[in-house]
């Protein structure tokens, strides 16, 4: 039946043909006490102010936030396993580059990913996605990249879509494959067989699937980074790079003339670096659950906007660098740490994450004929989102205009 949210604040963040920067970050599209109203297929068919029309379910927002539901644009939510017993040694001091040299890190996840089939793959998976559902994510990027191998590659991607089909009509979730992530000592020839058998067979079996890249000391670094986004972009694949997370790879002039999607972490980019990417096309994807976990490092995405780029904020979960679900609490890092407004981390969580997952056509924005993906907070003012502390779920969250976390208190519907 039709739903009907009245006398809301509700933020429509309208979505524009591209990715919002300069005063577009600044534009939430506020309008108080609100109403929307969503039809039976789950899409929204109205949005006004004043009187709302009548529909046979009604929830009264009482002046609460009704926001689009967030969108977590880059995330290693597909691994079996787990890299606990890593904390004590970070916490010692030992860099998280010398625990991966160790056979720790990334290929700790690797040997237990390799060890896993696909359908336990897709449980553990589909597991981490509802969870992000209910803490408001309503689109999910989710990386391969703890196989290493074609085939163990192939499975984890088949795996994630295994997953979202599971969690149907509480989240969406795109596959990205992050063949080009760790090393594997145990594979002398393993960068040749990565470009050379890896590449082609994903792009064969999945065509125009996005690819990835780790570009870092102990991984891939130089001519074989270049040769991996090279052979990527020729097989017709988009192309993101993880890059400069601890040193600096002067590297992102060249990525980015060779057109990468995205460049993900930059903690260690210089000022020149940064303002290259903001005055490209490319989206700079900041992690900073990952800075505050490791290193204290974060994105200057203050800097990066301020020179016109295109700034997105994803969560990073994994089990290692970032082990948490909650893409609220990196906003909330951001908030903290990298001298952004509400409104300029609301619009890079959802907006230019929609826009870099390829999903703006239908969802991260509350406008007529979008899927009813929608967080209702608990809070009158969006800066209870950014600024607060985590604390469970932020609000109602509804997927199609249907309740993902209905147990939630406080949100009565009437009919």
């Amino acid at each position: 039946m039709p739903l009907l949210i009245h006398d809301a604040r509700v933020l429509s963040m309208p979505m524009g043909p591209g990715p919002a920067r300069g005063a577009a970050m600044r534009d939430l599209g506020v309008i108080d006490r609100g109403w929307v109203l969503v039809g039976d297929d789950g899409v929204i068919e109205g949005v006004g102010a004043g009187a709302p029309p009548d529909a046979p379910i009604r929830i009264d927002a009482r002046g609460r936030v009704l926001m689009p539901a967030l969108i977590d644009a880059h995330t290693h939510a597909c691994w079996t396993g787990d890299r606990w017993s890593e904390w004590a040694r970070k916490r010692a001091g030992e860099p998280y580059l010398s625990i991966l040299k160790d056979g720790g890190g990334i290929m700790s996840s690797v040997r237990a990913v390799r060890g896993a089939g696909r359908r336990e793959l897709a449980a553990a998976t589909a597991l981490r996605l509802q969870r992000m559902a209910r803490l408001g994510t309503g689109t999910c990027e989710v990386k391969s990249g703890y196989g290493l191998s074609t085939e163990a590659e192939l499975r984890m991607l088949d795996a994630i879509d295994d997953a979202a089909t599971a969690c149907v009509g509480s989240i969406e979730a795109v596959a990205t494959c992050l063949a080009g992530h760790a090393i594997d000592p145990d594979c002398p020839e393993f960068i040749e067989h990565t470009i050379r058998r890896t590449l082609p067979a994903i792009a064969e079996a999945r065509p125009g699937t996005t690819m990835d890249l780790y570009i870092e000391q102990g991984a891939w670094t130089g001519d074989d980074a270049v040769r991996f986004v090279a052979t990527a972009i020729g097989l017709g694949c988009p192309v993101r790079v993880h890059v400069d997370q601890f040193s600096r790879s002067g590297l992102l002039a060249d990525l980015i003339g060779m057109g990468v999607r995205s460049v993900d972490h930059l903690e260690a980019s210089s000022a020149a670096d940064l303002a290259t990417v903001a005055h490209s096309g490319a989206f700079a994807v900041a992690l900073p659950a990952t800075g505050f976990a490791l290193d204290m490092r974060f994105m200057d995405a203050r800097a990066l906007l301020d020179a016109g780029g295109t700034l997105v904020i994803a969560s990073n979960a994994n089990p290692g660098s970032a082990p948490g679900l909650g893409l609220p609490f990196a906003m909330q890092l951001a908030a903290r740490f990298m001298g952004l407004t509400s409104a300029e981390i609301l619009r890079a969580a959802i907006t230019n994450a929609a826009h870099l997952l390829g999903v703006a056509g239908h969802v991260g924005s509350i406008e007529p004929g979008r899927r009813a993906d929608l967080l209702l907070l608990h809070d009158t003012n969006e800066d209870a989102l950014v600024h607060g502390l985590p604390s469970g779920a932020p609000g109602l969250v509804l997927h199609a205009g249907r309740a993902v976390n209905s147990d939630e208190p406080g949100f009565e519907a009437t009919s």
